[in-house]
């Protein structure tokens, strides 16, 4: 009988033995559940889950990421509106119907047109190697470690171009400017945009006088007028008044000069030439600006630059002349093959395979604004 009872003892053992480690087992597959959705949820957080209103080419966009072409969108629907039919911004702006036109419907459109351009773009650069990545997700790691990267250049002294940290829209705007750089030059290292020497000439023959010329010499009367301290005028106003007056009695070079020097104004004699002009576009380009807007004989109007107020007087231009074909024919052709890497992309957006329901994206966007 004890020993009966020792077997069952033992029996008994093993089934809670059995059962600890079931449970144990099961307490793990919970947890792991749990960190899993707590994961699962911090991504849809920053990305969104996968949409079921579009589909480009088989590749399913987030909420998040139509969010992005949503808010690119949004101040072009709002400002198309307020114009033609001056509709002021409210709380019933997006679903208010204007002459049949609503602007949810409108920015929803605009969106999706956004959206399915930039696809075809990034999969065509992934078809031809240059991302091996173009998801929403890729985009935000890539903000998140150029952001980082411009964050340490700064601290250790190094130049840096363009903004020190990135917002999400102007980000996108420099990873697709540069994703396109890289594409055109993928495909026209493999053939796939040519240009030839034939094409070139023919497109320097036909516009050479209207696109490709250089401007004549442009001589110039230039007054300037500084102000702030350190100068007779401390106030922009006063400088600007004084200048007002040399405008008004400057009928012909004679009266320019002979007018400026009683109100105390210095004046350059000047001139715009091939050799000038790119100094003067860094220096000067507002000054340069107005003097390509002057004819012979012209006064143009009074500008404000590098603390200083300007007038010019237009004294001769000299005719624009055709550029030499060896001076043209490298801007003739990255024209060309720019012109024709769009014709390759909108070929490729009229043969995207789009599933859209505009019903869906409507609410998205409904959700996105807030409403």
């Amino acid at each position: 009988m004890r020993k009966w009872q020792g077997e069952v003892t033992v029996k008994h053992k093993e089934q809670r033995l059995r059962g600890n480690r079931k449970l144990a087992l099961f307490i793990f597959m919970l947890i792991a559940l749990t960190v899993s959705l707590l994961l699962s949820g911090a991504m849809q957080k920053k990305t969104g889950t996968a949409a079921d209103f579009i589909v480009v080419n088989g590749q399913r966009v987030s909420a998040a990421e139509f969010g992005l072409y949503l808010d690119m969108s949004k101040a072009l629907v709002a400002d198309h509106f307020k114009q033609v039919y001056a509709a002021e911004y409210s709380d019933q702006f997006w679903t208010d119907s204007f002459s049949g036109e609503t602007p949810l419907q409108m920015l929803v459109e605009e969106a999706k047109s956004k959206l399915i351009k930039a696809k075809v773009l990034q999969q065509l650069a992934e078809k031809v190697g240059v991302a091996a990545d173009t998801s929403y997700e890729s985009l935000l790691s890539g903000m998140e470690a150029e952001n980082a990267r411009r964050s340490k250049a700064v601290a250790a002294g190094e130049v840096v171009y363009g903004p020190i940290s990135f917002e999400l829209a102007s980000y996108f705007s420099y990873y697709m400017s540069n994703l396109e750089i890289a594409t055109t030059e993928a495909l026209q290292k493999s053939g796939c945009l040519s240009i030839s020497e034939e094409q070139v000439k023919r497109e320097y023959e036909a516009n050479k006088q209207v696109k490709y010329t250089q401007p004549g010499e442009i001589k110039l009367k230039w007054a300037a007028l500084s102000y702030g301290e350190g100068t007779p005028f401390t106030d922009k106003n006063e400088a600007l008044s004084v200048m007002q007056q040399l405008k008004n009695k400057a009928a012909d070079p004679a009266a320019f000069d002979k007018t400026a020097s009683g109100l105390g104004i210095e004046v350059l004699d000047a001139s715009v030439t091939k050799a000038t002009r790119r100094t003067a576009a860094l220096e000067n380009p507002a000054v340069l600006q107005s003097a390509e807007k002057l004819q012979t004989g012209q006064l143009g109007d009074i500008f404000e630059e590098n603390d200083a107020i300007h007038l010019l007087y237009c004294i001769s231009r000299g005719e624009s002349l055709a550029l030499p074909y060896d001076e043209a024919k490298d801007v003739i052709a990255s024209q060309l093959r720019a012109d024709q890497f769009k014709q390759t992309v909108e070929k490729s957006q009229e043969e995207a395979v789009v599933e859209w329901n505009g019903k869906s994206a409507e609410k998205t966007g409904l959700a996105w604004l807030g409403q």
